[in-house]
């Protein structure tokens, strides 16, 4: 599973593991959670393609993905010489052949050494929700997926419960088709280091509704949960 580190290339992984980060260094770990045989089978395809492409990338010190003891999970570790390095690397990766066929594969990370402040993750946030209503994007369950934590949760207008897959898949048939919604009374408020809370008003076709969205930026925007209340 995954790639098999021997000799000189196990040492060089290590050593870099137990050098203390350098100032402006920015790292990743956590764990790659497979939810069937399918998705373990995807990312053994790919892994080895990854890691090559992004220990190849400028900045790159360290970047090592191992099989756990649990058969479908993997553990990540990363090390790159600055945010800049690092958020090149989300940016090629949400674009690589890996980005794709893993998107919907949930994820455990924790960065540090981000200079985030509030106002970047407030930013970040709001460009994802409102990608979350282009019409085009939600006829899209890649682009959903990677849009939606895999334990993400909606309260809809009508006080039903949606788990990621049902709103991926109800949102594939019925997208919508209104190019333009309309966001008022936007509020947000972080509510952790990578975590924001939105709330606002929207009109959407002929709708209005109060929404409130949580968000984790871990680094990529996912939203955690939605619940939406018509104005009546």
């Amino acid at each position: 599973m995954g790639i098999s580190l021997t000799g000189a290339d196990r040492f060089e992984s290590e050593d870099h593991r137990n050098v203390r980060p350098r100032d402006g260094e920015v790292t990743l770990t956590g764990e790659l959670r497979c939810a069937d045989a399918g998705e373990a089978e995807r990312v053994r395809a790919h892994l080895d393609e990854h890691i090559a492409l992004t220990r190849a990338e400028t900045g790159c010190l360290a970047f090592d993905v191992t099989p756990a003891a649990t058969d479908g999970v993997w553990r990540v570790s990363e090390r790159f010489v600055d945010e800049t390095a690092f958020d090149a690397h989300q940016r090629r990766v949400a674009q690589s052949t890996w980005g794709r066929e893993t998107a919907g594969i949930e994820r455990a990370y924790v960065v540090t050494g981000r200079a985030q402040d509030a106002a970047a993750l407030i930013a970040a946030a709001w460009a994802a929700e409102e990608r979350l209503l282009d019409p085009a994007v939600r006829a899209d369950p890649g682009e959903m997926e990677r849009l939606l934590a895999p334990s993400f949760v909606e309260v809809g207008q009508s006080g039903r419960r949606w788990t990621r897959e049902a709103i991926v898949a109800a949102l594939r048939e019925e997208p919508g088709s209104d190019p333009s919604p309309l966001i008022d009374e936007r509020e947000s408020r972080p509510v952790g280091p990578d975590t924001v809370l939105l709330t606002y008003l929207l009109r959407f076709e002929d709708r209005v509704s109060r929404r409130s969205s949580l968000w984790r930026c871990d680094p990529a925007p996912r939203c955690l949960f939605h619940q939406g209340t018509p104005v009546v």
